[in-house]
């Protein structure tokens, strides 16, 4: 990304500004992409481990216990998987967030050290409890239980050190539900980082309450990117109907693109333009656990560097196509040669 991050960069993303993030992008972003700022993205929020449980033919029910094939402890949330998919496919990445000095933590922070996530920014600290989320894959999709712990909802907007708007030109926010402290504070922090220069993606996540908006509705008016699946985006636009529920949903931001993560049927963007649908790459199912958080990190890196949105769709699928073929969301990240091997061939895999 030191191309994207320098000169050229500025260009790119005036061009792309249209098609890819409507509006809300302006002329600032050259100055975003200037070589002062040493990352690309801070993803900012919850951190934990996964314990995997992969190849059950069925969820049991209570009273019952079945046999899985394969098992595995990694890194988890939809924010770090994000940041270490993000910084395996070339991004430049930092976090913001904390872990306990436990197990669970130890594979945290390791992970984020394994694939270049800059943790001068992640607080350790021995009184704190990782969280942990048991995930339950069958076939084409999972069922999940999250413990909060203490390092899950643990960050709140005043806790985000002031440099962070200066040291990076994107923000993304994972699991917005789960990050309940963030959200109180989150858009006056937003109007001051986007102030300085800053981008913002966000993500939705579950809301186990399903009022679906919890403070929602005053940060989407600051947002260049949203993220929700299908599921996320009927609830937070109200109707059954996916295409329905997201026009509703992209009225709610100011301008940038809304795109609907759609599992195997791909993925939609509404933006400024208009509306764009692109299907899914075929691939063998082994789990998967941040497939969509692989595909926000996919779409980001195409949308960072300038590209239009289709092909920030087809990035975003692709990346999501290598994800499910792995245990986990980041056992082994997807590369941007995977990436694009993917695109160029229609499906993943090797060749």
């Amino acid at each position: 990304m030191s191309a994207v991050a320098g000169a050229a960069a500025g260009a790119a993303m005036g061009a792309a500004a249209g098609t890819a993030a409507g509006a809300v992008m302006d002329a600032t972003m050259g100055a975003v992409a200037g070589a002062s700022r040493k990352l690309d993205v801070y993803a900012i929020g919850e951190l934990n481990a996964d314990l995997v449980l992969a190849g059950l033919n069925a969820i049991p029910p209570l009273g019952r216990e079945y046999l899985c094939r394969e098992s595995a402890l990694l890194l988890g949330s939809s924010t770090a998987i994000c940041a270490c998919v993000m910084s395996s496919l070339g991004l430049k990445t930092g976090f913001v967030g904390a872990l306990g000095m436990d197990a669970f933590g130890d594979v945290c922070h390791a992970t984020l050290g394994r694939y270049g996530v800059d943790t001068a920014r992640v607080r350790r600290d021995a009184a704190l409890r990782t969280g942990l989320t048991v995930c339950l894959s069958v076939g084409g999709d999972r069922a999940m239980v999250t413990h909060l712990g203490n390092t899950i909802d643990c960050v709140a907007a005043g806790d985000i050190p002031e440099a962070v708007p200066e040291e990076a030109r994107h923000v993304h926010i994972g699991s917005f539900f789960l990050n309940r402290k963030l959200a109180v504070g989150l858009p006056a922090w937003l109007e001051r980082a986007r102030a300085k220069g800053m981008t913002v993606s966000l993500d939705a996540g579950f809301q186990e309450a399903q009022d679906w908006d919890g403070g929602l509705s005053g940060v989407l008016p600051l947002v260049d990117v949203f993220f929700p699946n299908r599921e996320e985006v009927r609830g937070i636009g109200r109707s059954d109907d996916t295409l329905e529920a997201a026009r509703r949903v992209r009225a709610m931001m100011r301008g940038g693109a809304l795109v609907v993560k759609l599992g195997a049927d791909g993925a939609l963007a509404i933006s400024e333009d208009g509306e764009l649908r692109r299907e899914a790459y075929p691939a063998t199912v082994v789990d998967t656990t941040g497939a969509g958080d692989s595909f926000n990190a996919g779409f980001l890196h195409a949308w960072l560097a300038g590209r239009p949105l289709d092909a920030c769709l087809c990035y975003g699928n692709a990346a999501g196509a290598v994800s499910v073929g792995r245990m986990g969301g980041t056992s082994r990240c997807p590369t941007l040669g995977e990436v694009e091997r993917c695109i160029r061939l229609g499906r993943a895999g090797e060749p």
